[in-house]
C-alpha cells in the first residue's frame, strides 16, 4: 500500500478519533490536540493531492476487500479540490478559535457559592463537534459508493447542528430548524439510494454506473432516485425556497462555527450532488457525459433537461432574493449569511448546460468550437472554481464579522462605524473577500465566471451570461453596503468617529491575521484557475 493509499484512511479516520480522544480531555487539551489533528490533516490532504496532479486517481480499499464487499475511498480532481480547501480553512479556524474563546460559544455555569446559574463565553464542546465534523467532509469528498456517502453526510449534518446550539439560548431554535431540514434532506437522499441499490444491486459508484448503461429497464427508476437526491440535497444546501434554515443558523453561531458552515458544510452538499449526477447517472443517462455510448430513452432525456432548466432559474432566485436580502440588512452577520444564500445561486447555473439533451448537437459552435465533453468540463471547471473560491471568501467574511462581534458585542453597522482605525487588518480581509465573492479580476471566482460563461455560449444559453452580470452587480452592491460603514471616517455633521467601545480586551492581535490569510487566499487561488480544468480532468467520467 502506497503512502498516497494510506492517507486516506487516516484523513477520515484520525480526525473521528481525535474528537473521541478530545471528549475525554480538558479545554486545554482539547486545543492542543486539535491543533495537532489541524496540522496532521493539511499534510495528509497534499500527498493524494500531489499524486492526482500529476495525473493519477488514488483508490484504497479497507481490509484488502474490493467493491461490492469492501469499502473503498477514492481521491480524484474533485475529491482533491474540496479535501484541500476543507483543510486550508478548516486548520485556519482550528488556530483562531483558541485565541477567541467566545468564538467557540457558550455555556451554562453555576457559581460554587451562590449557586446560581449564568452563560459564560467558550464551550469545549465545540472541539469534539468540529473534529467529528471534519472526519465527516473528509468521508464525503473521499467515499467511493453511495452508503458512505451517506454516513458521511449525516456526520456532517448532526455535528453541524451541534455547533450551531453552541451560540447559547438564541440559538437553539435555529439549531432545531436546521436539525429538521437535515433529517428531511437525509431521508430523501436515503431513498434515492435504496431505489438506485434495488435496480443495481450495489452500491460502488463506479458499478452503479455500468450496471445503469448495461440494464435500460433501470432508466426510469435512477432517474427518479437521482431527482429526489437532487430536493434533499438542495434542502441541505439551502436553495430558494428552502433556505429559511440558513439566515438564523449561520447568523446565530459562534464566530467560529458560521465560517465552517458557510464555507464547507454546504459545500459538501453540493459536492456530492456533482458525484451523484455526473459519476453516477451521467455515463448512462446524459448525452452530455456519455457522447457515443448514449442510448437513453427520449422521455428520460427530457426529464433531465426539465430538471436542469428548474434548477437554473431557483439559482437565478436565490441569486435575486439573496442579493436583494442582504441589501436590507442592518446587521453585518446576517448580512454575510444572506450572501451564501445568493452565492450558492450561482452553483445550479451550470445544470441546464449538462443536462440540456441538445448540447452534443453543438459540437462546433461557431463562437468556440467546442464539443460537448469540452463544454461539460468547462461548465464544472467554472461552477467548482466559484464554490473554491467562495470557501475562502465566505471563511475570512464571517471570521471578521464574528470578531467584531465579540470584540464589540454587536454587529449594528452603525455601531462598527470606523473600525478600521482599529482593525485595519480586519478590514482588508474584508476588502480582499469582497473581490473574491464579487468575481472580480484576479480572483478564482472571475475565472469560475469567464468558464461559466464560455460554456453559456458554446451550448447557446445566452440568458445565463444576462444572469452572471446581474448577479455581479448586485454582489458588488451588497459588499459595499456591508464594508463603507466600517471605512467611515467623520459622522454626518463633520465629526470625526472614534472607534466603539470595546466588551473584550484580551483577544490577541494574532487572532486578526488568520481572516487575513484567507483573504489573501482568495486572491492567490485566482492565479491557478487555469489550470483548474485540467485538475478536473482526472478521474472525471466525460474524458
Amino acid at each position: 500500500m502506497t503512502l498516497a493509499q494510506t492517507s486516506l484512511g487516516a484523513l477520515v479516520l484520525l480526525p473521528v478519533l481525535a474528537a473521541a480522544v478530545s471528549a475525554l480531555l480538558p479545554i486545554r487539551g482539547r486545543q492542543i490536540l486539535a491543533t495537532v489533528t489541524g496540522g496532521a490533516v493539511v499534510v495528509l490532504s497534499a500527498i493524494p493531492a500531489w499524486s492526482v496532479f500529476h495525473g493519477d486517481v488514488v483508490e484504497m480499499n479497507f481490509g484488502g476487500y474490493a467493491p461490492p464487499l469492501g469499502i473503498m475511498l477514492k481521491a480524484d480532481g474533485l475529491s482533491v479540490l474540496f479535501l484541500l480547501v476543507a483543510s486550508i480553512v478548516g486548520f485556519a479556524v482550528t488556530l483562531f478559535a483558541p485565541l477567541d474563546p467566545s468564538s467557540t460559544g457558550k455555556r451554562l455555569v453555576r457559581a460554587s457559592s451562590s449557586g446560581t446559574v449564568r452563560w459564560v463565553a467558550g464551550n469545549p464542546g465545540f472541539w469534539p463537534l468540529w473534529l467529528g465534523c471534519w472526519g465527516g467532509l473528509n468521508a464525503v469528498f473521499l467515499a467511493g459508493d453511495l452508503f458512505n456517502t451517506y454516513v458521511g453526510l449525516e456526520v456532517v449534518g448532526m455535528t453541524a447542528v451541534g455547533m450551531v446550539a453552541l451560540g447559547g439560548r438564541d440559538a437553539w431554535r435555529a439549531a432545531v430548524r436546521y436539525l429538521f431540514v437535515a433529517v428531511l434532506g437525509s431521508m430523501l437522499f436515503l431513498i434515492g439510494v435504496g431505489l438506485i441499490v434495488s435496480v443495481t444491486g450495489t452500491l460502488d459508484f463506479t458499478q452503479v454506473s455500468e450496471s445503469i448503461a448495461a440494464n435500460e429497464d433501470s432508466h426510469g427508476t435512477v432517474v427518479l432516485a437521482v431527482l429526489l437526491m437532487i430536493v434533499g440535497l438542495a434542502m441541505k444546501i439551502a436553495l430558494v425556497p428552502m433556505h429559511g434554515w440558513l439566515i438564523p443558523a449561520h447568523a446565530g453561531a459562534p464566530a467560529a462555527v458560521s465560517p465552517l458552515l458557510s464555507a464547507l458544510v454546504i459545500k459538501a452538499s453540493f459536492f456530492v450532488m456533482l458525484r451523484i449526477v455526473l459519476w453516477v447517472a451521467g455515463p448512462a443517462l446524459l448525452p452530455t457525459v456519455a457522447g457515443d455510448d448514449y442510448y437513453a430513452d427520449p422521455a428520460l432525456q427530457t426529464t433531465f433537461g426539465w430538471a436542469g432548466g428548474t434548477l437554473a432559474v431557483l439559482g437565478t432566485a436565490a441569486i435575486l432574493v439573496g442579493s436583494v436580502m442582504a441589501l436590507r440588512q442592518t446587521r453585518l452577520k446576517p448580512l454575510v449569511a444572506y450572501s451564501t444564500v445568493a452565492q450558492a445561486g450561482y452553483w445550479f447555473l451550470m445544470f441546464p448546460i449538462i443536462l440540456d439533451p441538445d448540447t452534443p448537437n453543438l459540437d462546433q459552435f461557431a463562437v468556440t468550437g467546442h464539443g460537448s465533453d469540452m463544454i461539460v468540463s468547462t461548465a464544472v471547471a467554472g461552477t467548482v472554481a466559484l464554490a473554491v473560491g467562495h470557501g475562502f471568501a465566505k471563511s475570512a467574511m464571517f471570521l471578521v464579522a464574528g470578531y467584531l462581534k465579540d470584540v464589540y458585542g454587536t454587529d449594528e453597522l452603525d455601531e462598527l462605524r470606523g473600525v478600521y482605525r482599529t482593525h485595519p487588518m480586519l478590514v482588508m480581509a474584508m476588502g480582499m473577500s469582497a473581490v473574491g465573492l464579487a468575481g472580480m479580476p484576479i480572483s478564482l471566482s472571475f475565472a469560475g465566471k469567464w468558464l461559466l460563461g464560455t460554456a453559456a455560449i458554446a451550448s447557446s444559453h445566452y440568458w445565463l451570461l444576462v444572469v452572471i452580470v446581474v448577479a455581479t452587480l448586485l454582489s458588488a452592491a451588497y459588499l459595499l453596503r456591508a464594508i463603507t460603514p466600517l471605512l467611515v471616517a467623520v459622522d454626518d455633521d463633520d465629526t470625526r468617529l472614534e472607534a466603539p467601545e470595546k466588551v473584550i480586551e484580551r483577544i490577541p492581535v494574532a487572532a486578526q491575521f488568520l481572516p487575513f490569510f484567507l483573504g489573501t487566499a482568495t486572491i492567490l487561488t485566482g492565479f491557478f484557475g487555469a489550470f483548474l480544468g485540467a485538475l478536473l480532468d482526472v478521474g472525471a467520467p466525460w474524458t
